[in-house]
């Protein structure tokens, strides 16, 4: 049994080659990024339309945020010329308190997330987006220094194959 030295240096140049304009990578085909462009940009317009609270993909910031996050990208029923994708979606509402918890503070958190349940119903149906669109639970939690509510909101997505 022989055994080779590997030349490592030629994994280092596959690095750098990719680096370079001559081999930027671009798909052959048209795509559409579903996922953001049907359901997590659509969400975001939607509440950033509704609210003047800032809504954000990675944390939450200032007195008050709202925060997206995919949970889950499921393909719910596969079809000749598309499928149909189940999508779970968290959008949590964080409102900065100081570590007081009064009345005021947890009417308004509650408040807010049952404008959020509001919107979304009115919203089953969304501008090519997403169909059968539903608050599945909400959930209220606090921390030291915050109030924080859960929304986790389902929805479907048809994507058609090209002929």
């Amino acid at each position: 049994m022989a055994l080779y030295k590997t030349d490592h240096n030629k994994w280092e140049d596959v690095h750098n080659a990719w680096e370079s304009e001559s081999f930027l990578w671009s798909p052959t085909n048209a795509y559409e990024n579903i996922v953001f462009d049907r359901i997590l940009g659509k969400l975001h317009a939607l509440l950033t339309n509704e609210f003047f609270i800032p809504v954000y993909f990675d944390q939450h910031r200032g007195n008050q945020s709202f925060l997206i996050q995919l949970l889950e990208d499921n393909i719910g029923q596969t079809f000749h010329l598309g499928q149909d994708r189940e999508y779970i979606i968290l959008i949590e509402h964080k409102l900065l308190s100081g570590g007081m918890f009064s009345r005021k503070k947890i009417k308004q958190i509650s408040e807010t997330y049952e404008r959020v349940k509001r919107l979304l119903h009115n919203n089953v149906n969304y501008n090519e987006g997403w169909h059968y669109g539903r608050v599945e639970s909400i959930s209220t939690s606090r921390d030291d220094e915050s109030l924080i509510s859960a929304i986790q909101f389902n929805c479907v997505s048809t994507e058609m194959s090209p002929n």
